[in-house]
């Protein structure tokens, strides 16, 4: 009995450091890696030409396009380099797989005086992977959700 109890004990264990494996696999990984190409050249489009574009690519053909609400991320984009300075580069935090066609993609965007947190909702259609919601915020509560979690380095 003791052999089956500590035998039930080690598979818990084993399976409770697989989950936490794949979360962490999630949210370390390179930058670009699992993203959606529109997601990668709106990213470049900012650094290139700036906010207004990087909004004009994410939005692109998508439900969102020609948004009032959507437009009005790239003021919001404006303010943040007032504040934290030039776009340098980014960071994949998290994927969320919700379903087979739906994700949430957390992102920090890295400036020369602090991080910007991004969250994008992505659809695939037949058409292809298209974003239908995105927000931005420079406090991480507002955009990361807890259960995802930071590491303490």
């Amino acid at each position: 009995m003791r052999k089956f109890a500590m035998f039930l004990c080690l598979c818990a264990f084993g399976f409770g450091n697989l989950s936490a494996g794949a979360q962490t696999s999630e949210a370390s990984q390179k930058p670009g890696d699992g993203l959606p190409h529109f997601i990668l050249a709106g990213l470049q489009a900012y650094k290139d030409k700036g906010p207004e574009e990087a909004v004009r690519v994410w939005i692109k053909d998508s439900p969102i396009d020609g948004s009032r609400d959507a437009l009005t991320q790239s003021n919001n984009l404006h303010q943040v380099q007032d504040y934290y300075g030039a776009y340098q580069t980014h960071e994949v935090i998290a994927i969320r797989v919700l379903s087979p066609r739906t994700r949430v993609i957390y992102l920090v965007m890295d400036f020369d005086k602090g991080p910007l947190f991004c969250k994008f909702v992505v659809y695939r259609s037949e058409q292809g992977w298209t974003l239908t919601n995105f927000n931005f915020n420079t406090k991480e509560e507002m955009i990361v959700p807890s259960e995802i979690g930071f590491s303490t380095k």
